[in-house]
């Protein structure tokens, strides 16, 4: 596959992501609003955005790549993790959490996102 190809694709599934992850967002915001959720209940929301924002970049992914769709899938959950992580550097102006969160947020994008290649 040519490599403009390949960047489209890729940044088509970058998109849909976050797209997803904003809207997800919004709607966990307006829960925790209405429903008044415990921190608790809000981490647990954020990990399943970031998972469903990868599985559904990596879906995207690997059908646009017709060979080796999971270390596409792989690849989006790598870019989603990094584009996250500079985006809240960015706003907060500090790394923020600790490495075990960090560890385990890049686990579960690289997982989701391979998943999402794989059913692409």
């Amino acid at each position: 596959m040519k490599a403009k190809n390949t960047a489209i694709v890729m940044a088509k599934a970058l998109i849909l992501s976050a797209l997803v992850t904003c809207a997800m967002v919004a709607l966990l915001a307006l829960m925790a609003y209405l429903l008044h959720f415990s921190d608790g209940k809000i981490n647990v929301g954020v990990v399943v955005i970031d998972i469903l924002a990868c599985l559904v970049g990596g879906i995207v992914a690997g059908k646009g790549m017709k060979e080796k769709k999971y270390l596409w899938g792989l690849l989006l959950g790598i870019l989603y993790f990094a584009i996250m992580f500079l985006i809240s550097f960015a706003l907060s102006g500090k790394a923020g959490g600790s490495a075990t969160s960090y560890i385990t947020t890049v686990l579960i994008c690289l997982g989701s996102g391979m998943l999402g290649g794989m059913i692409g």
